[in-house]
């Protein structure tokens, strides 16, 4: 019987099963497709809320914490797995927001700078990750640390008794433990009542196949981003629709995240578009994420509803997770 069961194999999930590891418990991990194919690997990478002073304290602290952790973490993959999450730190250059009110107030209180280039603000700091690359280098990784990881496993109820949790049935198999951690994404509330709706919230993004170098920062404006990987692809993002689970791709879209690109990187007109994709971000209404136990049922845990920042807080909330576990 394992120390604890994980359900959901995103980079959530598998950040939490990793922690509770390095804690020393035994973890298996639940996954009902593949592990880290859907939001995921469908995001962009950048380590940083992209209007940080639109969410709360919570979620400020649990994003700075990742942000001095992640640099190592990736060395740490790559050393264990051979899987390089290639970490960049290219700066971001922000075109719009950083001079509203409530920018500046926070800015002043996490005491944050930027340099002034021509009335943009560029954060030097802000580092990105190649999302499919982190999710396959920490899919080895917990593997070889000894988790137990099963995809292709239906949850279909949680096991409960006398309001605590004795495990969870999977493909009509019954798996004990006490301990069980909701980290399904988009999918949290099909297993369970969470603390708030969690619901899909649907991003559209395109993928351009320039060169190396072409784009210097992660650019943001108008609510979207263009973002240079080290191979020269550079990915344009992102839509936000409340659609339910509705996977389709619209030219429409394909086509204003390319005109968005470049209108301010106007030499990405000569490359064309590689990839269009969407995915489900899990969102919540008041932008607020769900990492705590349950009220109710004991031995039940949340980790999901990170809206557009779960790659960029998951180390810190799965290491919250992980301590409140132990």
């Amino acid at each position: 019987m394992p120390d604890c069961i994980v359900i959901g194999g995103g980079v959530i999930g598998m950040m939490t099963a990793r922690e509770l590891t390095l804690k020393g418990l035994e973890v298996t991990l639940l996954e009902k497709g593949t592990c880290g194919k859907e939001s995921s690997w469908a995001g962009g990478g950048i380590i940083s809320p992209l209007y940080p002073w639109e969410y709360s304290d919570e979620v400020n602290s649990f994003s700075f914490a990742s942000q001095e952790v992640y640099e190592g973490l990736c060395h740490e993959l790559l050393d264990s797995t051979g899987i390089d999450p290639e970490f960049y730190r290219c700066g971001l250059l922000m075109l719009d927001q950083f001079e509203q009110d409530n920018a500046k107030t926070w800015l002043k209180k996490y005491q944050v700078s930027y340099q002034d280039i021509d009335d943009k603000a560029l954060f030097e700091n802000i580092a990105q990750i190649r999302n499919p690359r982190l999710v396959k280098a920490l899919k080895k990784d917990i593997e070889i640390r000894g988790v137990k990881v099963i995809e292709n496993a239906n949850v279909s109820d949680l096991l409960i008794d006398a309001d605590a949790i004795k495990g969870v049935k999977y493909n009509e198999v019954s798996l004990h433990s006490e301990n069980v951690v909701l980290s399904a994404g988009a999918w949290s509330g099909e297993f369970a009542q969470t603390p708030k709706e969690v619901f899909p919230m649907k991003g559209q993004m395109i993928v351009i196949q320039a060169k190396p170098k072409e784009v210097e920062h992660i650019i943001l404006g108008e609510g979207r981003y263009i973002i240079p990987r080290l191979d020269g692809n550079v990915v344009v993002g992102s839509t936000m629709q409340e659609v339910g689970f509705d996977r389709s791709t619209e030219d429409i879209i394909r086509d204003e995240l390319y005109d968005f690109a470049i209108k301010y990187q106007p030499q990405l007109s000569k490359y064309p578009v590689k990839y269009h994709w969407s995915g489900f971000r899990p969102a919540t209404r008041d932008n607020e994420v769900i990492v705590q136990k349950s009220d109710e049922i004991e031995g039940l845990y949340f980790n999901t509803g990170h809206f557009r920042n779960g790659l960029n807080m998951a180390p810190a909330c799965a290491k919250k997770i992980a301590n409140l576990i132990q």
